[in-house]
């Protein structure tokens, strides 16, 4: 006979999903926006509605300023991602035959360590001091140690594009993997090269996969502000530190409220834009 349910399991197994989304994502985001109106007294939180935070946003340069240029190098460090967990992802599924898992639990595992020591691991190698100094260094091809590697957006992108490859890496390593083998087997009995059953057939069947991690990254990217903090110096000022400065020692938090709302909404405006790209597949066969 089945054992019975505590009353306790049975109960929280039987709380909807739409319950939990309400709780968990819909009222944390539900309380920001309303915060987002708020205003502030010194040090107290003044309830009510007023719409000068989204007004200082857009007629105070340095927030659309920082906003912009946050934007762009999110955007690069996406295409970073792309491109270098693309080949990745193609290398293990198509071309390696013994020890396939293996490789995918690697190019996967940084996943695993604290984020704060990928982090400290980063600056460990980037200082002046660091590691790849040292070698430069060691080896004679400089006489001083480069310093335009830390502390600056140079570092902020290298690193972010770190921590986003495995985020690319998976949607498009799972995009490839459905890809019927007997679809190219057919390409390649009806004449077409490597090259050109790439093109047509493989690239366009995992494009879903690809735009699926560049959305991932991109919005890890835009909203980061620890690696900022930590690699970017005074020139690696992105949006997330303004947000969190806001929340910190500036103790504005209707202000914070109303930056982090606007950084959400780009976030839904990107996800909303390639939202046909992601969940289509084998829609951009060529013709």
């Amino acid at each position: 006979m089945q054992a019975r349910l505590s009353p306790p399991r049975s109960f929280l197994r039987g709380i909807p999903v739409s319950l939990w989304m309400l709780a968990l994502v819909i009222g944390p985001l539900a309380f920001t926006f309303l915060m987002s109106f708020y205003s502030t007294d010194g040090m107290r939180i003044l309830p009510g509605f007023s719409l000068k935070n989204y007004a200082r946003f857009f007629t105070d340069p340095i927030y659309s300023s920082v906003l912009l240029k946050s934007m762009v190098l999110a955007l690069v460090i996406a295409l970073l991602a792309m491109l270098t967990s693309y080949p990745l992802a193609y290398l293990v599924c198509f071309r390696i035959r013994r020890g396939k898992q293996l490789l995918f639990m690697l190019s996967v595992i940084p996943l695993w360590v604290s984020y704060l020591v990928r982090i400290i691991a980063w600056r460990t190698i980037l200082g002046n001091k660091g590691v790849l100094n040292s070698f430069l260094l060691g080896i004679g091809v400089i006489r001083e140690p480069l310093s335009f590697l830390l502390y600056n957006r140079f570092a902020i992108a290298i690193t972010l594009t770190y921590i986003c490859i495995p985020f690319v890496f998976i949607p498009v390593y799972t995009a490839l993997e459905k890809i019927p083998r007997n679809i190219l087997e057919a390409s390649n009995d009806l004449g077409a090269g490597e090259l050109r059953t790439f093109l047509n057939v493989v690239f366009p069947l995992s494009l879903p996969g690809l735009v699926t991690g560049f959305i991932f990254a991109f919005i890890i990217a835009l909203g980061d502000y620890i690696i900022p903090l930590q690699l970017g110096g005074t020139q690696g000022i992105m949006f997330g530190n303004l947000i969190w400065s806001q929340f910190g020692f500036a103790f504005n938090w209707p202000l914070g409220a109303a930056l982090g709302f606007i950084l959400f909404a780009i976030a839904v405006a990107v996800l909303t834009l390639t939202s046909r790209f992601g969940t289509t597949e084998g829609g951009f066969l060529s013709e």
